[in-house]
């Protein structure tokens, strides 16, 4: 596997996996050979390593991830390509949520977006006291809150979603999507300290209590709110070229002639300043 999108290393019973385009904010791509699939190669190789014990996921640079990559991922149209495209999407977060070893993910600066949906999939999230998390796709009509749902309840998720407006890491575990926030200088150091402890446990008895929490989350409903996610994510993108701006642009249109930045700003056109007090 070429390492393109990602940097991949172990030491200490812990194998750490650093999104690493930092330019970029470290955009998550779905293309084949992409971010995910490096992360998954990077999973498997921890997991035959019989000297790892845990999973370290962090962001290389002054952010997490910005997201999805938008303009790295082929164009669907269809239902069927959309329904094909969640459906990966699904079957990479199950894999992360799967791993026989305990996946702790370490989040500053922006968290957005198919990132969010990334660090929900892990085992346990710790905050820096920078950190931002947020959902602006469903300002420009995409999708991404279904995961959420599961882990901070129907109301935040929908605020979320619909707002697109970031909060902040102290706001977010006090919602449950953050175990703790630490100082942001301290934030790699602690997450590192968590992994070496967690790989100095037993490690097929770590595995089988991850398995036992997640078959009881499943059993609660999980797994079926996530095969439904799934279904009602795919007629929202298939109403997706239709979301327009409010100069009556489709942000399909805005992103096709300005870009990234072009679509940022009609966003902002919207409205610019949080809610939240």
């Amino acid at each position: 596997m070429e390492l393109t999108d990602i940097s991949y290393s172990k030491s200490d019973g812990v194998a750490e996996i650093v999104l690493d385009r930092p330019d970029q904010r470290n955009p998550i791509s779905a293309r084949d050979g992409g971010t995910r699939d490096q992360i998954l190669w990077a999973i498997a190789d921890a997991e035959a390593d019989k000297e790892i014990g845990s999973i370290l996921l962090r962001g290389e640079g002054p952010a997490f991830s910005g997201g999805g990559d938008l303009t790295g991922n082929a164009r669907r149209e269809t239902l069927d390509e959309h329904t094909a495209f969640l459906k990966e999407s699904d079957a990479f977060h199950r894999r992360l949520r799967e791993a026989s070893l305990p996946v702790v993910a370490a989040v500053h600066g922006f968290c957005l977006g198919a990132a969010l949906s990334l660090v929900v999939s892990c085992d346990v999230i710790i905050a820096g006291d920078d950190a931002r998390f947020g959902l602006p796709e469903g300002r420009i009509g995409l999708v991404g809150v279904s995961p959420l749902v599961p882990v901070i309840g129907s109301q935040w998720a929908k605020f979320l979603m619909l707002t697109g407006e970031m909060i902040d890491a102290d706001l977010a575990q006090r919602i449950g999507l953050v175990l703790t926030v630490e100082p942001a200088d301290e934030l790699l150091e602690r997450t590192r300290d968590l992994c070496r402890r967690l790989s100095r446990l037993p490690r097929e008895a770590s595995s089988l209590n991850l398995a036992t929490v997640d078959a009881v989350a499943d059993a609660a409903g999980e797994d079926e709110r996530r095969h439904t996610g799934v279904h009602h994510d795919a007629i929202t993108l298939m109403a997706s070229p239709r979301a327009t701006a409010p100069d009556g642009r489709t942000f399909r249109e805005i992103i096709d002639s300005e870009g990234v930045g072009g679509l940022k700003k009609a966003r902002a056109a919207q409205f610019d300043t949080p809610w939240l007090r």
